[in-house]
């Protein structure tokens, strides 16, 4: 291979003055922390609106619909089965069915900027497509409490506009993910990012619960008031520490960014030709991943948006009690990812499997035993211990997702996986407002046992049925689409074009 002219080569040792060891897992914590950030604000509302709520006057707790199929045993009861104990109610009358618009309206928005975010992210900036989108949702978040005591109908459009700000996220960190992450490590690295969706998740919903019943700013305002602050806090750290790509960060090493480009898919720092956009959407191994992703996001938000609900409805849980049982599951599936993403990464770099097995076998692992739980919650009637045993192992399973079709946009074209994430998530994330819709539907004035058992019912179908057609027709290899022309000088690969430089002073600025 023609080697490069002096004008053309970058020397690295004259522009960085300090090195950081492992840069790469700076940014992987950096993500990580961001998803806390916006999945708290996400899920605050769907255990704070169970304290914004005049629950008596909505669910009417002396019919006998409420109290004699699954009692609170926990409290003394009259003679007719119900409970001594006043409820502690909000200050909205809000049925059911606006409760599920108002958890919905969120993903009005969150579904139309999806595809935008990722395109902006491949062509200009990945770091400040995320870094913009999670700071706007942290500010709108403190307007919430505003907005819900003037107009139920303002904090409808405020919740919808939070989401089309948070939609740019994802695939902008898909983009990004593409271009910093190693082969070699991108199961557990990925794995390491999106588990902040977990954590945010178990850490905003018990500390929504515990907010929502302390004196803070009246209660529940509170716990829009510290998540808010949380990501303004955030986002400092992210504009210091992340960069677009390794290549332009100003501390990281010689010998760990010629590691990073060496071992990947992608090039770096290569203009993008036009999208191909009728050979994507005619694709057959990525129209699977997306209807994939509709099944396991139909799973997720059915759990993430209504199982506050029928904790505090059906099995009458108080709400901090609501919002650790409700969050903890996402702790277990966080160990559960990284265990996986560990055993996956070194089963592919072993060469005991192929990744195409890998990520077909995680992903029928976290969609057919997830539907096991949630048949398992149906079958428990009102003993409290077995639903709480049956959703911890439903969702803690679901870990294996994380190395199943959640990198299958990357092993499909890295360059393009921005793109990709924005159009599978535009497509499943109108589960976000349509599981809400239906649920409230299936169970307004008629929270029983019965009425769940459809929301679940339904969920389980979707699931099994959206993991049986990734088996049959998803693929990790990368796609035709995806390749560069072979006759452009910018097509040849990063592993290729390094392989002959042994100065870990200099890498190519462009391609021979």
């Amino acid at each position: 291979m023609e080697e490069m002219p002096n004008s053309e080569v970058i020397n690295l040792s004259s522009r960085r003055r300090y090195e950081l060891p492992g840069v790469r897992y700076l940014f992987a914590g950096c993500g990580f922390l961001g998803f806390c950030v916006i999945y708290a604000i996400r899920v605050n509302i769907n255990v704070a609106i169970v304290a914004m709520v005049n629950n008596t006057a909505v669910y009417d707790f002396d019919n006998k619909t409420h109290t004699q199929e699954c009692p609170d045993t926990s409290l003394p009861l009259n003679t007719n089965g119900t409970s001594n104990e006043p409820h502690t109610d909000g200050e909205f009358i809000w049925s059911p069915k606006m409760q599920g618009i108002i958890l919905g309206s969120f993903y009005y928005g969150y579904c139309i900027s999806q595809i935008p975010g990722g395109r902006l992210a491949e062509l200009y900036s990945g770091k400040w497509v995320f870094g913009l989108g999670t700071f706007v949702t942290a500010l709108l978040t403190l307007m919430t409490p505003w907005a819900a005591r003037l107009h139920v109908g303002l904090l409808i459009a405020l919740r919808a506009l939070e989401g089309l700000a948070q939609g740019i996220t994802m695939p902008a960190m898909h983009s990004m993910l593409g271009r910093w992450l190693p082969d070699s490590e991108k199961n557990v690295l990925s794995t390491i990012v999106y588990t902040g969706i977990n954590i945010g998740t178990v850490a905003a919903m018990p500390l929504a619960g515990a907010l929502c019943n302390s004196d803070w700013f009246g209660g529940w305002p509170s716990a829009f008031y510290v998540i808010g602050f949380f990501g303004i806090a955030w986002f400092i750290l992210w504009c210091v520490c992340v960069t677009d790509t390794p290549l332009t960060h100003p501390f990281i090493s010689q010998k760990e960014l010629k590691y990073i480009i060496s071992d990947q898919r992608i090039a770096l720092n290569t203009k993008l030709p036009p999208i191909p956009w009728i050979k994507i959407l005619t694709s057959v191994p990525f129209l699977a991943v997306v209807i994939t992703q509709l099944g396991q996001d139909w799973s997720f938000y059915t759990v993430l948006n209504d199982l506050p609900t029928y904790f505090a409805t059906v099995l009458h849980f108080k709400v901090e009690k609501n919002g650790f049982l409700s969050s903890f599951p996402y702790l277990l599936q966080t160990g559960v990812g990284l265990v996986v993403g560990f055993a996956a990464d070194a089963v592919i770099r072993r060469n005991l499997a192929t990744t195409n097995f890998v990520r077909k076998f995680c992903n029928s692992i976290a969609g057919f035993a997830t539907s096991l739980g949630l048949i398992a919650v149906c079958l428990a009637g009102c003993n409290v211990t077995l639903n709480i045993v049956s959703f911890m192992c439903s969702m803690a399973i679901g870990g294996f997702c994380y190395s199943g079709y959640m990198l299958s946009h990357l092993d499909l074209s890295p360059e393009y996986a921005g793109t990709l994430m924005g159009i599978a998530n535009t497509v499943s994330n109108l589960t976000g407002f349509i599981v809400p819709f239906i649920v409230g539907i299936l169970t307004d004035k008629q929270q029983t046992l019965h009425q769940w058992r459809y929301v679940f019912g339904i969920t389980v179908a979707i699931l099994s049925s959206t993991s049986v057609i990734f088996i049959l027709f998803s693929s990790s290899k990368k796609q035709d689409w995806a390749e560069s022309d072979t006759s452009n000088s910018n097509s040849t690969s990063i592993k290729d074009q390094h392989i002959n430089y042994t100065d870990y002073g200099t890498i190519p600025s462009s391609r021979s």
